[in-house]
C-alpha cells in the first residue's frame, strides 16, 4: 500500500476478508444450471434452506444475494412476503469454544500475533546489526493462547484465520494446503506452504498450522522467528508471490479473463487505472464492457476533471454495481490462488472520500494504493486467504524518540568525562541526527570490521531493521458474503479514497 508522499502501507487495522465470487456464469456445470432453472422459473425465492446451502457452495453468495435478498445483507421481505436468506462466508468462533488438544507431533505456538506499534527490544531474532549494540527495532510478535484466539472460520470449515489484525499463520485442512502450493507452483511464486507443528479441531475437522517458506524449503529455517519474503512494501511483497519478475509491474484481469493490461503504479497510483475510473463514472451501470474498459485503461486520458469526486459519486450507495459485475472489480474482484488485489484511491480535488455520503474526510492517513496477494482457498472457493505487509518506515522515527537515548547513556558512560558524544535535540535536523547517532554507534560497537567505517555500524542497524520488516507479513481472510470482500472492507478502513480494486496476476 503506498501512502500519499510516502512509501507503500497498508491498514494495519482494517478488519479483512474474502472477494465475492462472480455471478452466474462463473458458476460450474451443474450447479449453475439447477440455478439458472431454479432462478428462470422464479423458485430461488422460495428454495429451502438445503438447496441455499448447497448452491451457496457453488454459485457463490453474489448470486445467491441478487435473487434470495440484497447485496447489503438485509433480510427485508422477498418478492413472496418472506424474509429473504442470506449466506456469511465466514463464522467468528470465540477462543475456548474449540478443542486445541496436543497430539503426537504437535509442538511450538499455537498462534502468534504481531504488534503494529514498532518498538525497541533488546535481541530478538535473525539479526544482522552490529555486535555490541544489543538493541533491535521490531514489530514483536506475541503468543496467543487459544483460549485467548477468536477464529474467522470459512464457510465450508477447511480453513481459519486468528481474529486478529496481524495473525502469523493460518488454519487449514491438507487439500487447501496441497491446492495452493500447486497453484503457487503454476504462477512462479518465490513461496509455498508449510505445515507447522500445531493443529486444532473446528467443526469435527483437525486442521493444521501454515505458514510460507521460500519455494525450495519444506520448513522454517532453524533460528529465524519468521521467513523473509524480499522486502515490507505491500506491492513488491505481492508481486513476488504472484510470479512477477518486476517489483512494480503487475497484470490487470477483467471479466472472467477476456481484458487484461499491465500496470505499474508510481508513487500513489496507476494512470491506466485512473483512466478506467473515469470510464466507470462517465458510463451507464452495465454500459461499460470489458474491451470498452481495456481501451480506456490503454488511453490513460480519459480520467474525468475532478475523477476521484465524480467516480466516487457514481459508485456510492451500489452505484455501478452491474458495471463491477461485468468487469470483475470492487467488490466483484475473484482473483485465483497465486493472483491478487489491487485497490486504489482516486484522488479527488477537495481531498475527500466521495463514495461515502456525506464526503468523508480522512486526514493524513490516504494510501494511494494496496496490494494482496492470494495464497490460498478454502476447499468450496467461497474464502481467500492472502499474505500480505506494508511499507514500515519507522526506523528514523523509532531510533529519535526511543533508540537513541539509551545508546548514548551508554555510550557517554564508557567514554568517560573527555566524551565528545552529545545529547539530540528536538531541533537537530536529520543530518545532525545522523552525525550524532554514528557517533554514539562508533564507541559501543565492538566489531573490528565495521567499527571505524563513518556510518557503517548505523546502517547496519538500520539494515537489520529492514531485514526484520521483510519478516513482518500477516494473513488475512476474505469472504464472498455482504461486507466479507476485500474491496468492502480495506473500503471501511478509511484508508482510501473513492477506492477501486481490481484482480491482478503476473505480468
Amino acid at each position: 500500500m503506498v501512502r500519499r508522499a510516502e512509501q507503500d502501507p497498508m491498514s494495519a487495522h482494517a478488519g479483512q476478508r474474502p472477494a465475492r465470487r462472480s455471478a452466474v456464469p462463473a458458476a460450474p456445470g451443474a450447479a449453475a444450471r439447477v440455478w439458472a432453472d431454479l432462478s428462470g422459473r422464479g423458485l430461488a425465492a422460495r428454495a429451502g434452506t438445503d438447496t441455499i446451502a448447497a448452491l451457496q457452495q457453488s454459485v457463490g453468495n453474489a448470486a445467491l444475494s441478487q435473487t434470495m435478498g440484497g447485496a447489503d445483507g438485509s433480510r427485508s421481505p422477498g418478492p413472496t412476503g418472506s424474509a429473504r436468506q442470506v449466506v456469511q462466508r465466514i463464522t467468528t468462533l470465540p477462543g475456548g469454544s474449540y478443542p486445541a488438544d496436543r497430539e503426537e507431533g504437535d509442538k511450538g505456538p499455537h498462534f502468534m500475533e504481531q504488534e503494529q506499534e514498532a518498538r525497541v527490544v533488546t535481541g530478538s531474532g535473525a539479526t544482522l546489526g552490529p555486535r555490541g549494540v544489543p538493541e533491535r527495532i521490531r514489530y514483536p510478535a506475541r503468543q496467543v493462547k487459544p483460549a485467548e484466539a477468536g477464529l474467522r472460520v470459512a464457510n465450508d470449515g477447511t480453513l481459519a484465520v486468528l481474529d486478529t489484525d496481524e495473525p502469523k499463520e493460518f488454519y487449514a485442512v491438507q487439500q487447501v494446503v496441497d491446492n495452493a502450493n500447486a497453484s503457487l507452483d503454476a504462477a512462479g511464486s518465490i513461496v509455498r506452504l508449510a505445515l507447522q507443528g500445531r493443529s486444532i479441531t473446528v467443526g469435527g475437522r483437525r486442521l493444521s498450522r501454515v505458514q510460507p517458506v521460500l519455494a525450495q524449503q519444506t520448513q522454517q529455517p532453524t533460528g529465524e522467528e519468521f521467513v523473509s519474503l524480499v522486502r515490507s512494501t505491500c506491492i513488491t511483497v505481492a508481486c513476488k508471490l504472484m510470479g512477477s519478475s518486476r517489483d512494480k509491474t503487475s497484470r490487470v484481469v477483467l471479466g472472467a479473463g477476456t481484458g487484461e493490461f499491465d500496470i505499474t503504479p508510481g508513487s500513489d497510483s496507476d494512470p491506466r487505472i485512473s483512466s478506467l475510473a473515469g470510464q466507470i463514472a462517465s458510463s451507464p451501470d452495465g454500459g461499460l464492457d470489458v474491451p470498452g474498459a481495456v481501451d480506456a485503461a490503454g488511453a490513460r486520458d480519459r480520467a474525468a476533471p475532478d475523477n476521484g469526486r465524480v467516480y466516487g459519486e457514481a459508485v456510492r450507495n451500489g452505484g455501478r454495481d452491474g458495471t463491477a459485475a461485468r468487469l470483475g472489480v470492487n467488490q466483484h474482484a475473484s482473483p485465483h490462488v497465486g493472483e491478487g488485489f489491487a485497490i486504489f484511491s482516486m484522488a479527488a480535488e477537495d481531498e475527500r472520500d466521495h463514495s461515502v455520503q456525506p464526503p468523508a474526510a480522512r486526514g493524513d492517513n490516504v494510501w494511494g494504493y494496496h496490494f494482496a496477494a492470494v495464497v490460498a482457498s478454502s476447499l468450496d472457493g467461497s474464502c481467500r486467504v492472502t499474505l500480505e505487509n506494508y511499507a514500515r518506515n519507522d526506523f528514523d522515527r523509532i531510533a529519535r524518540e526511543e533508540l537513541y537515548d539509551t545508546l548514548y547513556q551508554r555510550a557517554k558512560k564508557a567514554g568517560g568525562w573527555f566524551s565528545t558524544i552529545s545529547a539530540l535535540s528536538e531541533t537537530d535536523d536529520q543530518q545532525t541526527f545522523k552525525k550524532k547517532f554514528d557517533d554514539v554507534m562508533r564507541r559501543l560497537c565492538t566489531d573490528p570490521d565495521i567499527k571505524d567505517v563513518q556510518g557503517l555500524p548505523r546502517r547496519r542497524l538500520q539494515e537489520d531493521f529492514e531485514d526484520h520488516t521483510g519478516r513482518a507479513w500477516f494473513f488475512r481472510v476474505y469472504g464472498g458474503g455482504p461486507g466479507e470482500s476485500f474491496h468492502e472492507q480495506q473500503s471501511a478502513s478509511g484508508y482510501f479514497n473513492n477506492p477501486l480494486t481490481v484482480r491482478v496476476a503476473r505480468p
